[in-house]
Protein backbone atom coordinates (compact mmCIF):
# COMPACT_ATOMS: atom_id res chain seq x y z
CA UNK A 1 0.00 0.00 0.00
CA UNK A 2 0.96 3.19 -0.77
CA UNK A 3 0.67 6.17 1.44
CA UNK A 4 -0.98 9.33 0.59
CA UNK A 5 1.36 12.42 1.49
CA UNK A 6 -0.42 14.77 4.42
CA UNK A 7 0.11 17.30 1.36
CA UNK A 8 -1.64 15.85 -1.20
CA UNK A 9 -4.87 15.18 0.83
CA UNK A 10 -4.82 18.81 2.16
CA UNK A 11 -4.28 19.86 -1.77
CA UNK A 12 -7.65 17.78 -3.08
CA UNK A 13 -9.24 19.56 0.05
CA UNK A 14 -8.96 22.84 -1.38
CA UNK A 15 -9.62 21.98 -5.03
CA UNK A 16 -12.98 20.66 -3.67
CA UNK A 17 -13.79 23.71 -1.40
CA UNK A 18 -12.76 25.69 -4.40
CA UNK A 19 -15.03 23.83 -6.55
CA UNK A 20 -18.15 24.14 -4.65
CA UNK A 21 -17.67 27.59 -4.20
CA UNK A 22 -18.06 28.21 -7.89
CA UNK A 23 -21.50 26.65 -7.67
CA UNK A 24 -24.09 28.42 -9.39
CA UNK A 25 -26.27 28.09 -6.72
CA UNK A 26 -25.52 31.50 -5.20
CA UNK A 27 -28.09 34.35 -4.77
CA UNK A 28 -26.65 36.15 -7.41
CA UNK A 29 -27.61 33.50 -9.83
CA UNK A 30 -30.05 35.79 -11.91
CA UNK A 31 -32.37 32.57 -12.44
CA UNK A 32 -32.40 32.29 -8.38
CA UNK A 33 -33.62 36.12 -8.08
CA UNK A 34 -36.46 38.17 -9.09
CA UNK A 35 -36.46 41.58 -10.48
CA UNK A 36 -40.04 42.44 -10.85
CA UNK A 37 -41.98 43.64 -8.01
CA UNK A 38 -46.09 43.70 -8.56
CA UNK A 39 -47.84 46.70 -6.57
CA UNK A 40 -51.40 47.10 -6.80
CA UNK A 41 -52.90 49.89 -5.50
CA UNK A 42 -56.18 49.34 -3.72
CA UNK A 43 -59.37 50.76 -5.06
CA UNK A 44 -60.72 53.97 -3.06
CA UNK A 45 -64.76 53.47 -2.05
CA UNK A 46 -67.01 54.72 -4.42
CA UNK A 47 -70.03 52.44 -2.89
CA UNK A 48 -71.62 53.58 0.19
CA UNK A 49 -74.19 51.18 1.44
CA UNK A 50 -76.49 52.09 4.87
CA UNK A 51 -77.02 48.85 7.32
CA UNK A 52 -79.52 49.41 10.25
CA UNK A 53 -80.67 47.30 13.06
CA UNK A 54 -81.22 46.47 16.27
CA UNK A 55 -78.77 45.27 18.35
CA UNK A 56 -79.70 42.96 21.05
CA UNK A 57 -78.18 42.41 24.55
CA UNK A 58 -74.96 39.58 24.03
CA UNK A 59 -76.07 39.94 20.09
CA UNK A 60 -74.81 40.75 16.95
CA UNK A 61 -75.79 41.79 13.59
CA UNK A 62 -74.16 41.45 9.75
CA UNK A 63 -74.47 42.48 6.77
CA UNK A 64 -73.28 40.97 3.87
CA UNK A 65 -71.31 43.14 1.03
CA UNK A 66 -69.71 42.14 -2.28
CA UNK A 67 -66.45 43.86 -3.67
CA UNK A 68 -65.85 43.67 -7.75
CA UNK A 69 -62.21 44.88 -7.09
CA UNK A 70 -59.45 45.10 -4.39
CA UNK A 71 -59.55 47.93 -2.64
CA UNK A 72 -60.05 49.58 0.75
CA UNK A 73 -63.91 48.94 3.05
CA UNK A 74 -64.31 51.58 5.50
CA UNK A 75 -67.08 51.02 8.26
CA UNK A 76 -68.55 53.96 10.19
CA UNK A 77 -70.90 53.97 12.96
CA UNK A 78 -73.45 56.18 12.32
CA UNK A 79 -76.03 56.23 15.21
CA UNK A 80 -76.50 53.89 18.36
CA UNK A 81 -79.79 54.73 19.93
CA UNK A 82 -82.35 53.18 22.68
CA UNK A 83 -83.96 52.85 26.36
CA UNK A 84 -81.48 52.67 28.84
CA UNK A 85 -78.61 52.75 25.87
CA UNK A 86 -76.26 55.40 27.05
CA UNK A 87 -74.76 57.82 24.39
CA UNK A 88 -71.09 56.68 25.66
CA UNK A 89 -72.01 53.31 24.84
CA UNK A 90 -69.27 51.30 23.31
CA UNK A 91 -70.12 48.19 20.56
CA UNK A 92 -67.69 45.79 18.90
CA UNK A 93 -67.51 46.52 15.02
CA UNK A 94 -65.76 43.80 12.48
CA UNK A 95 -65.35 43.13 8.71
CA UNK A 96 -65.01 39.66 7.34
CA UNK A 97 -66.72 37.10 5.25
CA UNK A 98 -70.21 35.69 6.06
CA UNK A 99 -69.62 31.78 8.20
CA UNK A 100 -73.21 30.41 8.00
CA UNK A 101 -75.66 32.80 10.13
CA UNK A 102 -72.65 35.12 11.40
CA UNK A 103 -69.98 36.54 10.02
CA UNK A 104 -66.19 35.51 10.87
CA UNK A 105 -64.53 38.99 10.88
CA UNK A 106 -60.38 39.58 10.65
CA UNK A 107 -60.73 42.98 11.05
CA UNK A 108 -61.99 44.39 14.87
CA UNK A 109 -62.68 47.03 16.55
CA UNK A 110 -64.01 48.32 20.39
CA UNK A 111 -65.41 51.90 19.58
CA UNK A 112 -67.87 54.41 21.48
CA UNK A 113 -70.04 55.99 19.13
CA UNK A 114 -67.71 58.82 17.11
CA UNK A 115 -70.75 59.18 14.03
CA UNK A 116 -68.08 60.53 11.95
CA UNK A 117 -64.68 58.67 11.36
CA UNK A 118 -64.32 54.84 10.24
CA UNK A 119 -64.14 52.69 12.72
CA UNK A 120 -62.75 49.72 11.10
CA UNK A 121 -60.90 49.71 7.73
CA UNK A 122 -59.33 47.13 5.61
CA UNK A 123 -58.26 46.33 2.07
CA UNK A 124 -60.12 43.75 0.35
CA UNK A 125 -61.61 41.95 -2.31
CA UNK A 126 -62.66 41.21 -4.72
CA UNK A 127 -65.48 38.92 -3.39
CA UNK A 128 -68.39 38.35 -0.44
CA UNK A 129 -67.82 40.04 2.67
CA UNK A 130 -69.14 41.03 5.36
CA UNK A 131 -69.80 44.06 8.45
CA UNK A 132 -70.65 42.52 11.89
CA UNK A 133 -71.69 44.80 15.26
CA UNK A 134 -71.69 43.65 18.45
CA UNK A 135 -72.60 44.02 21.90
CA UNK A 136 -69.21 43.92 23.52
CA UNK A 137 -70.90 42.74 27.02
CA UNK A 138 -72.02 46.26 28.42
CA UNK A 139 -75.76 46.60 26.77
CA UNK A 140 -78.45 46.82 29.69
CA UNK A 141 -81.08 47.00 26.66
CA UNK A 142 -81.37 46.30 22.67
CA UNK A 143 -79.84 49.29 20.75
CA UNK A 144 -80.75 50.48 17.10
CA UNK A 145 -77.78 51.58 15.47
CA UNK A 146 -77.03 52.35 11.47
CA UNK A 147 -73.72 51.82 9.79
CA UNK A 148 -72.04 52.68 6.43
CA UNK A 149 -69.72 50.49 4.31
CA UNK A 150 -67.77 52.01 1.98
CA UNK A 151 -65.97 49.53 -0.93
CA UNK A 152 -65.23 49.51 -4.55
Amino acid sequence: MKRMRATTGLGMIAILLCSAACSHNSVTDPSLTSTSISTTTPATPTVTEQFNGTLPVRGFRFYSFNIAVNGTVNVTLKSVTGTNVPSTIQLGVGIGTPSGQDCSTTVDATIAATFSTPVATGVFGPGLFCARVYDIGNLAAPATFAITIAHP
